[in-house]
């Protein structure tokens, strides 16, 4: 899996094709991200992410979603 967000966004949302689920990352202040993961219907929050710039912003949404 690869993310390829900016800080700058304040939405974005990725699928997993190997583990059939959607990943959905917003922000309000393009700070703090928030990540939820599940399907179109239901998704779960499985955590946020603090990062001020592209590269750590994307390195924390990988760690994360590993984690989950």
């Amino acid at each position: 899996m690869i993310f390829n967000m900016l800080i700058t966004d304040n939405f974005a949302s990725f699928y997993d094709e190997d583990k059939e689920v959607h990943i959905f990352i917003d922000s309000f202040d393009n700070q703090r991200f928030e990540i939820r993961i599940g399907d179109l219907e239901h998704s779960k929050s499985v955590g946020s992410v603090l990062a001020s710039s592209n590269d750590e912003l994307n390195i924390k949404l990988l760690a994360l979603y590993i984690k989950y």
